[in-house]
């Protein structure tokens, strides 16, 4: 069921807020995880992230991160999605799937490959596979089958790659 909250950039609340819901979902050990040490130096991109609210309530969010894919062949500009939360009690109103496809919309103008840390048959449906990311390195522990790729062009981006934080930003801020 669809519920008329409304989904604005990601700028447009607190930070402190979407750390609340954050930490109510994923705990305060989700700053240890390896997507979270990516996001550590990658610029956001505004363009990309959004909340949901309700009247005064934090409903949801996501944010998009931009990163680099380092093979001896090359470097491309990548982009992390995630965290994406829903706020518990609002689970099943489908806040979370409408985050998803208004940052894949951004992303997708942007001609961006996206990666998440994320399950296959959850995130399947948006065209994310772990198909091509089996040689990728990432600080931190990362379960290989979790590790998924969004583009048309995956092979690509196969290989033994560094995935990090963007060096230089033009898309940050835009």
């Amino acid at each position: 069921m669809d519920v008329a909250v409304d989904y604005l950039s990601h700028d447009s609340v607190a930070p402190e807020r979407v750390a609340e819901l954050l930490d109510l979902c994923f705990g305060p050990a989700r700053q240890k995880r390896t997507a979270s040490l990516l996001r550590a130096d990658a610029p956001r991109i505004e363009r990309a992230s959004f909340v949901a609210v309700d009247g005064d309530e934090l409903v949801g969010s996501v944010e998009c991160w931009e990163l680099e894919w380092r093979h001896p062949m090359g470097v491309r500009r990548i982009a992390l999605l995630g965290p994406l939360v829903s706020h518990p009690g609002r689970r099943g109103e489908r806040i979370g799937v409408r985050l998803m496809d208004l940052a894949l919309a951004e992303l997708d103008a942007q001609h961006l490959p996206v990666m998440l840390i994320g399950d296959e048959p959850y995130y399947g449906r948006w065209g994310f596979s772990a198909r091509h990311t089996g040689e990728w390195l990432l600080p931190g522990p990362v379960d290989r089958d979790r590790l998924l790729l969004r583009t048309r062009a995956g092979h690509r981006l196969r290989g033994p790659a560094q995935i990090c934080a963007a060096a230089n930003s033009s898309s940050a801020a835009a």
